[in-house]
This record gives structure tokens, sequence and C-alpha cells, in this order.
């Protein structure tokens, strides 16, 4: 059986051909965040749980002011000082 890209979350089955992202970082930003929200709740964790990891992950992002695809292990570090 070959691949043809139609698993659930592919990013084909979320976005239209020839359609241009408005704010493409931000937009991917926020589809990882809904990933990452269903992976925990798929384990039957806590909504409070995910709710509460899913608020570290952007008030990180907020703190070093860039996205996760940039962040560095210097930023981590600065954090835990």
């Amino acid at each position: 059986m070959g691949f043809n890209g139609s698993i659930p979350g592919a990013a084909r089955l979320h976005l239209v051909d020839g359609v241009a992202l408005l704010r493409p970082e931000e937009q991917v930003f926020t589809a990882m965040l809904t990933g990452f929200a269903n992976q925990q709740l798929a384990r039957n964790l806590a909504r409070t749980t995910v709710e509460g990891r899913e608020n570290t992950v952007k008030a990180f992002a907020a703190y070093v002011n860039t996205y996760p695809w940039h962040w560095t292990p210097a930023m981590g570090r600065r954090v835990a000082r």
C-alpha cells in the first residue's frame, strides 16, 4: 500500500492549493499547539494539564519573542537562571 499523503494531520488536508497564508508563522505555530494539545488529550491527560503546558509554551515564545523553530539552547538557559 502506497503513501498518498492523506493521513490524519497531513498539511494537504488543511491547506487549499493556490491560497497563500496571511500570517504563515503565526498560523503554523497555532497548528503546532493544536497538534500538541490533541496528542496529550489522546493520552487522556486532563484538559487543565494540557492548557497549562500550552500556556507555558506560549509564555516562553512571548518571552524570547520568536517562534519555536528559531529557539536555541541559549534561550532556555536564560530562563533557567
